[in-house]
């Protein structure tokens, strides 16, 4: 299989991220533009079909350049998908609502709702593993830590009762109705529709719930 074919880097030395002498590292504003056109290219063609050629193609800087600042096409898809969808800075507003109303908002305004680019996702994860890593410890990650120490917090104010059993599903819960709108419905999230899952489902879930007594 040839490069063009898999988007990997050819067999060789390990792959590090250090510039040859001499080398030009992109401009902030380049880098941006150039994951831009990742995102587009993945939408029109599927994780499978994005070849590095095709990128550089399209972003009009040659394949040397794009391994020069990446290790290779699952590097560059992670690193765009993270840099259209930033992590939030701590949220702690003092309550359990309003931290969870707090993040429908980042939620709603940075989930890739696009369902052709989700459902190549998933099944580019299931046959890459690595890929499959990277996406969950860069971009899904710290919005699952960030939900975590949320309702770790609310455990700890009270709001919530110790063992909840709900405690295990909220930050699951929460982030996959992104992605389980978009793929069954054809509908973007927003922030709106977010805010009525936190009413209507997860905080009753997480306030009203207590733990079964052990029999």
């Amino acid at each position: 299989m040839t490069d063009s074919d898999s988007g990997a880097r050819p067999a060789g030395p390990a792959v590090t991220r250090v510039r040859p002498a001499g080398s030009r590292r992109l401009s902030a504003e380049r880098v941006g533009e150039i994951y831009t056109d990742v995102i587009e290219l993945l939408i029109e063609l599927g994780y499978d079909g994005l070849t590095m050629d095709g990128i550089a193609a399209r972003s009009r800087v040659s394949k040397a350049t794009l391994y020069r600042q990446w290790q290779g096409k699952a590097d560059l898809v992670v690193e765009a998908l993270h840099h259209d969808n930033p992590a939030p800075a701590r949220i702690d507003t003092g309550s359990l609502r309003g931290d969870l109303m707090a993040m429908t908002t980042v939620l709603g305004d940075v989930a890739p709702t696009d369902a052709p680019l989700l459902a190549g996702l998933a099944h580019a994860c299931h046959t890459d593993p690595d890929l499959g890593a990277a996406l969950r410890r860069r971009l899904f990650a710290p919005f699952h830590g960030i939900l975590r120490e949320i309702l770790d917090r609310a455990v700890q104010r009270g709001e919530i009762a110790p063992g909840n059993p709900a405690l295990d599903f909220g930050p699951l819960a929460f982030m996959a109705m992104m992605p389980a709108r978009a793929l069954f419905e054809g509908i973007q999230v927003t922030p709106e529709y977010l805010a009525g899952f936190v009413d209507h489902l997860l905080l009753p879930s997480l306030t009203l719930i207590r733990p079964v007594a052990a029999r």
